[in-house]
């Protein structure tokens, strides 16, 4: 692997903090922002385990005679025209229809009103197995209440009543959200928890496309994607990539991942194509690795809908070295696509390589894609405190910040291709995550058996040895994910955010090459000939909650997934990969890799069918209706329970292609979880 020297450097400053997101969390796994529980009557848990909205608690609450959660912060003097709206989410547990009282209460001077919480819950009541969010407008509700520092929610029963269970309860503001005082959504949210998506807007110099969606949290998020027809932008970028990223931070903070202006490829932003040859030596008429980010090409606007979008970036990728002969340089088309859903925090990034039109064995690459650098943390000016990856095994760095004597494990078993970065002191990370297994489809390289062979440090840590030329991390020129590689040193850190994917060579134009799925010299041996194409997430988020780990664990539950279908069917086959004319059969049958969708088939605009999960939690699954045919939106049921739209599941319709596609708001688990669908 070599190093991408860009030919502009320019002095690095540091990008300030966004303003605090307006909202005031008062119960996310636990009381926040300075709130008590101040609850009487006993039968609270404010660490309930299960079941959970978001995150890994919430609050239960076993009803007997009139005993209340309280949540409580003396003195606050809240204001309904402050705080409009109180937002929270309702769990009936194994009952439905508990009688519940919201009470706002104001400690000095003394004051308090009621309202009957049921008034706010769609259906009249909370529902047995199902969360509802309930939003209560705080004007018209206690239009008498002059201030509030007390929120009370009572059971309202003399006798025992079932438990009930709340989560993620928020005073929202009247304070604009600073993701949205840019005015590209009119100033305010989309409507209906919708996906909003501006065309044709100037961010960081270049004409781009927005894409503005609530995430498995509720919480906003921002994806920029520069168009990729246009006049070079900055520094020479061509687009084609994510040029900015924003999502809410666990202390409730706009952070802002923006295209960095140094390093590698600075200014080019995250998620093109670079590709390197192991012909380089042999005959070349230029780089062997140019950057796709300075490469025009083109974009389209698939599909956008009430909840989902897919944008296209398509592009001529040169490949100037060749084995013999002349040199030339040929292009090598590619079809990069980006998935954005309601509900799902993280986008998809999906690439096909087609070589169709080159000879077998012409190429003898490997991919790199998605590449670049994005300031991840918001900041730009910290070192990167560790990087870690999985083939068949997990490595993960144990001390920081980064460098080339950092001490390492590479010793836990491994199913799902991963690579992230993280930064400690800002709470940040980024990674990638693949759709599928390595045994599915292969992933990582730095296997060179006649050179560095990194297989043989799998199931070792740095204990058993330096694994480089004279340190203690893997050799740089093999590490299977390129990352930060080549821009640390033996006591030098970096601030480079570079992240790369990685495979091996000829995976890219080899009808037969050295797949990196187990420890032998030679394979077992893979076709990357006549295309390529594969599915990876882009992951953001705060270090300390995991997301890529999450990301990585939603792969594997898919894994054990087992659907069936009573009316309609479960999808067998699909396209292999975006912009193809082949198909792949699924493993498991309904799971489509390319857009890591669970897929039916619709029976007169119906389905009838269920989602056994084998092992852990399926969360906000992805689905994907095929041959829905109707001009509206049907009914969803699950469990028996109707579904309400824009809240417990979010629908767009793909009139084009005949598709629905749903996020379902709401996380499986176990053998029975039964979808009806009627026109």
């Amino acid at each position: 692997m070599r190093l991408h020297v860009a030919a502009f450097i320019v002095a690095l400053g540091g990008i300030a903090a966004a303003p605090a997101h307006a909202d005031l969390v008062v119960y996310d796994d636990a009381l926040q922002n300075g709130f008590g529980d101040w609850s009487w009557g006993g039968g609270s848990n404010f660490a309930n385990p299960s079941p959970v909205h978001g995150g890994s608690a919430s609050i239960a609450l076993t009803g007997n005679n009139y005993n209340a959660i309280s949540l409580t912060k003396a003195g606050a003097g809240f204001t309904s025209a402050a705080f409009p709206n109180l937002r929270l989410w309702v769990h009936g547990g194994s009952s439905s229809n508990q009688a519940l009282t919201l009470t706002l209460e104001n400690t000095a001077p003394a004051a308090e009103a009621s309202v009957a919480l049921n008034t706010y819950i769609s259906g009249g009541g909370p529902t047995a197995g199902t969360w509802k969010q309930v939003t209560v407008p705080l004007a018209s509700a206690f239009p008498t209440l002059a201030q509030f520092d007390r929120i009370n929610i009572m059971s309202n029963a003399g006798g025992s009543q079932p438990t009930v269970y709340f989560d993620d309860i928020v005073l929202t503001s009247a304070t604009l959200d600073p993701i949205f005082a840019n005015g590209f959504e009119g100033s305010a949210p989309p409507a209906g928890n919708g996906l909003a998506h501006e065309q044709n807007v100037a961010v960081a110099g270049m004409l781009s496309d927005r894409f503005t969606w609530r995430d498995s949290l509720a919480r906003p998020r921002v994806a920029v994607l520069a168009q990729n027809n246009g006049a070079a932008g900055p520094g020479g970028a061509r687009g084609g990539a994510l040029r900015e990223f924003r999502y809410q931070t666990p202390a409730n903070a706009t952070r802002v991942a923006q295209v960095s202006t140094y390093g590698n490829g600075g200014y080019a932003g995250f998620g093109y194509v670079v590709s390197h040859s192991a012909w380089l030596g042999n005959v070349c008429t230029g780089d062997d690795s140019p950057l796709g980010g300075f490469i025009a090409g083109q974009f389209q606007r698939v599909f956008t809908g009430r909840h989902h979008a897919i944008f296209r970036f398509t592009q001529n990728y040169p490949r100037n070295c060749r084995q013999s002969g002349a040199p030339q340089s040929v292009p090598l088309p590619v079809t990069i696509d980006w998935v954005f859903a309601t509900g799902r925090d993280n986008p998809l990034w999906a690439v096909t390589f087609d070589m169709s039109s080159l000879p077998a064995n012409y190429l003898n690459d490997d991919s790199r894609a998605p590449y670049g650098e994005l300031e991840f943390d918001g900041d730009g000016s910290k070192n990167v405190s560790g990087v870690a990856w999985g083939d068949l095994w997990k490595f993960t760095t144990t001390s920081a910040p980064v460098t080339l004597n950092s001490s390492w494990t590479w010793n836990q078993p491994n199913t799902v291709p991963y690579v992230k970065e993280w930064i400690t002191d800002t709470d940040a990370t980024m990674g990638l995550v693949q759709t599928q297994t390595l045994v599915q489809h292969d992933a990582g390289g730095g296997r060179n058996p006649w050179w560095h062979d990194m297989t043989q440090f799998w199931n070792k840590t740095s204990a058993n040895g330096a694994a480089g030329d004279g340190y203690l991390m893997p050799w740089q020129g093999e590490w299977p994910y390129q990352a930060i590689a080549w821009s640390i040193g033996s006591a030098t850190p970096t601030n480079n955010t570079r992240l790369t994917w990685g495979t091996q060579f000829g995976f890219l134009g080899q009808s037969s090459y050295a797949s990196n799925t187990n420890a032998a010299d030679d394979g077992p041996m893979r076709s990357g000939y006549p295309r390529q194409s594969y599915s990876v997430y882009v992951v953001l988020g705060a270090h300390s909650t995991s997301p890529i780990e999450a990301q990585r664990s939603e792969i594997e539950v898919a894994q054990a997934l087992t659907l069936t279908a009573s009316v309609g069917s479960v999808a067998a086959n699909g396209p292999a990969g975006v912009n193809r004319p082949d198909t792949m059969s699924y493993s498991p049958a309904g799971f489509d890799p390319v857009y890591g969708a669970l897929t039916f088939g619709a029976a007169g605009n119906a389905l009838d069918a269920n989602v056994a999960v084998g092992s852990g939690t399926l969360r906000h699954p992805l689905i994907v209706v095929r041959g829905y045919t109707a001009s509206g939106y049907p009914t969803l049921k699950l469990n028996g329970q109707t579904l309400v739209m824009d809240q417990d599941w979010f629908p767009s319709l793909r009139a084009g292609s005949n598709e629905l596609w749903i996020t379902l708001n709401r996380d499986l688990s176990g053998a029975s979880n039964r979808l009806v669908m009627t026109p």
